[in-house]
């Protein structure tokens, strides 16, 4: 009997992109595989009090083309590597309800919520390696590079990105970034809401 849990250690960085067809276009020249483009709905949960969101930590429960939890907190002893990278251990379970795990989570305090949406088309490059093009809500196309240090900045050269332009927020923080510099309430990160016309990409 297993008795271990299943903790992953998640090292990325996210990248603005301005051309989201060239850049999937060189994933491919790399011999990146694609599986295909998805919707995501995310939901964050946290304490009324955000004691989740005050310690690093991050809960949620994801549907795309399955339901997971997720569990992220810092790792102790990384802060030099977590200054450059978004270094996070992760643990996950795959799920059949989300609205039951939902009343659970409720019940257990954990009941301030954001959503954010996105559409994520993933790739994979061997194990450890893989590199998601998202399209978010006012925040438009960004490329998440996951893998280790030196081969992010392999792969975000190769792509020509400038690694230092590489951002370690989660695109919560982010988006609540750009809505203060637009003068706007931060909230739930919803295509709906999205200002910009056309800003809901194909499915």
């Amino acid at each position: 009997m297993n008795t271990k849990p299943n903790v992953q250690t998640e090292v990325e960085l996210k990248f603005p992109l301005s051309d989201r067809q060239a850049v999937r276009a060189r994933l491919v020249e790399l011999g990146f595989t694609s599986a295909g483009r998805v919707y995501e709905y995310n939901l964050v949960l946290d304490t009324p009090e955000g004691e989740l969101s005050l310690a690093g930590k991050l809960l949620r429960l994801r549907r795309d083309r399955k339901v997971r939890l997720t569990f992220k907190e810092r790792l102790a002893g990384n802060s030099a590597l977590d200054e450059r990278y978004k270094v996070r251990a992760e643990s996950e379970i795959e799920l059949s309800d989300l609205e039951t795990m939902r009343h659970v989570l409720h019940r257990l305090g954990y009941t301030r919520e954001r959503v954010y949406e996105k559409y994520r088309e993933h790739f994979s490059l061997g194990a450890g390696v893989s590199a998601e093009l998202d399209t978010l809500p006012l925040l438009g196309d960004v490329l998440e590079l996951e893998a280790p240090p030196q081969e992010i900045d392999s792969l975000a050269a190769q792509l020509g990105l400038e690694v230092t332009s590489g951002l370690r927020e989660n695109y919560l923080q982010l988006f609540s970034a750009r809505c203060l510099a637009l003068g706007r309430e931060p909230g739930d990160m919803r295509f709906a809401l999205d200002p910009v016309p056309g800003g809901e990409p194909e499915s």
